[in-house]
């Protein structure tokens, strides 16, 4: 019985709206927050999307949000094997089948979802090696002589690792 069960202070309320026990509502506001997230960062011209180390502080929260998704493919799987004596599949395929499909599916996404932290997690160090140069812009907005974009690197290209 859910009645029973007490959230902690912190996941009582979420964006001021009441989120109860109910966990798809956390997955959809976790969706509209990334949704929302790339809405504020296709904006060049948004405060707190300015230098390197705000790509960097996005990127260590994607991070942490990624590091969750294989326990969150877990759960799913403890949920459907503890109910597998009460599921069929739809549209008379076989049940077996369709539950040992499912359980690998759920192993790779969560073999994925670790390969993606390790990557956000090298963008993320990469990033950190950056910062803004206060001497790339002149007062005048224009740029310093030979000095390349901070986002996309220096525009001489780089010398081949076999030189």
């Amino acid at each position: 019985m859910t009645d029973d069960i007490q959230l902690p202070d912190d996941m009582a309320a979420y964006g001021g709206i009441l989120m109860d026990t109910r966990p798809w509502l956390y997955a959809d506001a976790a969706a509209d927050a990334l949704r929302r997230l790339s809405l504020c960062t296709d904006n060049a011209h948004v405060e707190g999307w300015e230098r390197p180390e705000h790509g960097y502080r996005v990127i260590g929260h994607l991070v942490t949000v990624t590091q969750r998704l294989p326990e969150l493919l877990a759960d799913v799987e403890y949920l459907i094997a503890g109910r597998d004596q009460e599921i069929v599949a739809a549209d008379g395929a076989d049940t077996e089948t369709e539950l040992t499909a499912l359980y690998a599916e759920i192993r790779a996404a969560q073999a994925a979802a670790k390969e993606t932290v390790a990557a956000l997690g090298r963008v993320h160090a990469r990033l950190g090696t950056l910062k803004e140069d206060p001497w790339a812009t002149s007062g005048q907005g224009e740029e310093s002589p030979d000095k390349g974009s901070p986002w996309f690197g220096p525009e001489k290209e780089a010398p081949s690792q076999s030189s």
